[in-house]
């Protein structure tokens, strides 16, 4: 519910990635002055290697500087389906990661919590011992609350079924939610509290077009047939039995998806929330759907204190398709999707063994991995230091460009409390420093020789620290792994997240680079960020974070015309054969072109102070590069969006994802920015720079 503005993943190795060294190795290779010109000419070539210089740069930017990516990092394989450059980081990481969890430190870093999570991946990789028991185990599982019917037959008996029950049960003792759910965060009206939210969860598939744009059918088969294998290899069920249940498991969850929330419609939070109290929803539904009783058991009590409903057409939706459905077929949904968590398929290699459990323990101990990580990242400060003198910097453009006459369509007092906003805004690098481990994992108790027993502490662990947040002071919003890739602005605590991962050296960051490559890069996501505090969603929110509408009517007239403009714009651009869909939510196009603007703004504020306070022009180029260090932070800013996507999962890309595909986020933004077309030359209503430039900031 709460937007976390994730930057869509791409899939690859970039040439030098091999410059950040070993973890805990100061390289030292690298800091003498032979060293220093080592990374320059690396990061030179890098970038020359990508570019197509062939290609005309006004009319095609992307062409030209990504030219090349394709020829050194295809994604032509449905394993690597997609290349870019935050797969690149989070491979990086990941190598880090297994490097942690794989080698003894000798007491100098790891912490007793530490050593719980390196068990839980051991099991991981121990995986080949529960071969013969596997299915025992989770039928062990799964009979805690009941039969799955496709495993027992006739003897299922559908009267004694009650899914509300199950349900209710699975989530209390393990945090699984089916069909139905809860969160407790905060609320997003009041950020002094926390809140209970109740209904919709979402689906496996993400979006409602995956499951009912007749487009997207091949990716639903694809669905189905992994399901169909699952039953077949998990739970040894016959192959035209497993199709026909993984056939009626699909059809209810595309019953499901129809009252789905449409995240392309541009709805805020208070489009899709109804703050209310227990016994209302008791009567609102009735014995329909007994939300009540499902809360009881799920969490344990009532609780007396208001609550919202999330997106009550997903819960009108779900008691007519429950009336509809045979039981044995709800049945064998709910169950199959708690079986799931617990399926993991061991691979032949491993190789591939170490991927998949750093991936399940990322799972459930991100937070932990990250921490880990940092502390051994974290000798030397400089990366840290230069990303707050390039937030302050950020920071205090975007508060010139507020009072600037470019935004006088903004009213005086709109403008005044967007400053406001602005200086109470906080960045802060995602490491977990004062998070108490001990408190929140010290009771956990794991096996070396049994991964499932490990799944299931953990789930139990986490579900009950879930429940006791309700009776506690809002803490930092939860979001798993995703916060350990991509810098996030967290709206309702008013606050820019930086992920460790792009503290890793020679990526966006190393001293050695221009500041141009520094700015065009990390200052670029940075800024991004920013921007998503004031746009279609952002600027609804308040500096406490606090939902609060406080742009005029006039102002707000504006900026919706403002934002049509983006509309028109890429609703005409074409993927894979196929239109761009239309999307009323226009946040992650108003980011991606308010940030390139801010970071080039603050990339010039710094540029004129260094100019100043050293006497003269500073340096800002690469060696055997020929452009300015104008043109290196647009190449550069272009360079973070170079991918390549496998055919296959071209449509999919475009059905998941608010962001638009890299290419866009290139010839989109520069086309709109005059700056750009200066720098290159581009003529007027040439394909980069448009007539009809579409700008909010």
């Amino acid at each position: 519910m709460l937007k976390l503005f994730p930057i869509f993943l791409c899939l690859i190795s970039w040439p030098w990635s091999g410059l950040s060294g070993p973890l805990n190795t100061p390289n030292s290779d690298l800091d003498s002055p032979f060293g220093h010109e080592i990374v320059r000419y690396s990061k030179a070539a890098e970038i020359r290697n990508l570019m197509d210089e062939s290609v005309d740069p006004c009319n095609n930017f992307y062409n030209f500087a990504c030219g090349k990516w394709n020829r050194f990092h295809p994604a032509n394989t449905l394993e690597h389906a997609s290349t870019g450059f935050f797969e690149t980081v989070l491979q990086a990481l990941n190598r880090k990661i297994a490097d942690v969890l794989t080698h003894d430190d000798m007491g100098k870093y790891d912490t007793e919590v530490d050593k719980k999570v390196k068990i839980f991946f051991d099991s991981c990789m121990n995986l080949s011992s529960l071969k013969d028991v596997y299915k025992e185990k989770l039928l062990e599982i799964s009979a805690e609350f009941g039969e799955m019917p496709v495993l027992v037959g006739d003897k299922w008996n559908r009267h004694d079924f009650d899914w509300l029950k199950v349900v209710s049960e699975m989530a209390y003792k393990y945090g699984i939610h089916i069909i139905l759910g809860y969160d407790i965060m905060v609320d997003f009206s009041d950020t002094t509290k926390n809140r209970l939210y109740i209904g919709y969860r979402g689906l496996p598939l993400e979006s409602k077009s995956m499951y009912l744009d007749e487009n997207n059918a091949i990716y639903r088969e694809g669905y189905q047939s992994k399901m169909a294998k699952n039953l077949q290899r998990f739970l040894r069920l016959p192959q035209e039995l497993a199709e026909v249940t993984a056939k009626e498991l699909l059809e209810f969850e595309v019953g499901l998806a129809k009252g789905m929330i449409d995240a392309t419609a541009g709805l805020q939070v208070t489009d899709i929330t109804h703050l209310t109290t227990m016994d209302e929803l008791a009567a609102k539904y009735d014995n329909d759907l007994d939300l009540r009783r499902y809360i009881n058991t799920s969490l344990g009590y009532v609780p007396q204190d208001k609550v919202y409903e999330m997106a009550e057409d997903y819960q009108a939706n779900l008691i007519e398709l429950i009336k509809t459905t045979p039981r044995r077929v709800v049945a064998n949904y709910i169950f199959y999707n708690f079986l799931e968590h617990f399926m993991v398929k061991v691979p032949r290699g491993q190789s591939e063994l170490q991927t998949k459990c750093i991936s399940r323990t990322k799972r459930y101990f991100a937070k932990n991995l990250d921490n880990m990580v940092y502390r051994r990242l974290n000798d030397n400060n400089n990366t840290r230091e230069g990303i707050d003198f390039m937030w302050h910097e950020i920071q205090t453009t975007f508060e010139q460009t507020l009072l600037s006459e470019r935004l006088n369509w903004i009213g005086e007092e709109t403008r005044s409390y967007a400053i406001e906003k602005l200086k109470a805004m906080q960045l802060e690098i995602n490491s977990y420093e004062e998070r108490n481990f001990t408190a929140e994992l010290g009771t956990l108790q794991l096996s070396r020789d049994d991964f499932l027993e490990n799944l299931k502490a953990a789930m139990m662990l986490s579900v009950k620290n879930v429940r006791q947040k309700l009776n506690e002071p809002p803490s930092a919003l939860e979001a798993g792994e995703i916060l350990s890739f991509t810098p996030a602005n967290i709206i309702v605590e008013n606050k820019i997240k930086v992920p460790i991962s792009l503290l890793q050296p020679y990526y966006v960051w190393s001293n050695l680079y221009p500041k141009a490559v520094q700015y065009g890069t990390l200052g670029s996501l940075i800024s991004h960020e920013l921007i998503h505090g004031f746009d279609d969603t952002g600027r609804n929110f308040d500096k406490s974070g606090n939902s609060h509408n406080w742009w005029d009517a006039t102002s707000t007239e504006h900026f919706k015309n403002r934002t049509n403009c983006f509309i028109q714009q890429y609703k005409n651009y074409t993927y894979n054969g196929r239109k761009l869909p239309e999307m009323a939510s226009q946040s992650e196009n108003i980011a991606d072109n308010g940030g390139v603007r801010l970071a080039y703004a603050a990339y010039l504020r710094w540029y004129e102070d260094a100019a100043r306070s050293l006497g003269m022009l500073p340096v800002e180029s690469l060696p055997r590069l020929k452009y300015s260090g104008k043109q290196l932070f647009f190449i550069s800013y272009a360079q973070m969006w170079c991918s390549d996507v496998h055919p296959v999962v071209k449509n999919l890309q475009t059905s998941t994802d608010l962001h638009v595909p890299g290419i866009y986020r290139v010839i989109g933004p520069l086309s709109n920015f005059e700056e750009f077309a200066k720098e290159f030359n581009c003529p007027v209503d040439s394909n980069m720079n448009r007539a009809n430039k579409c700008e909010i900031y």
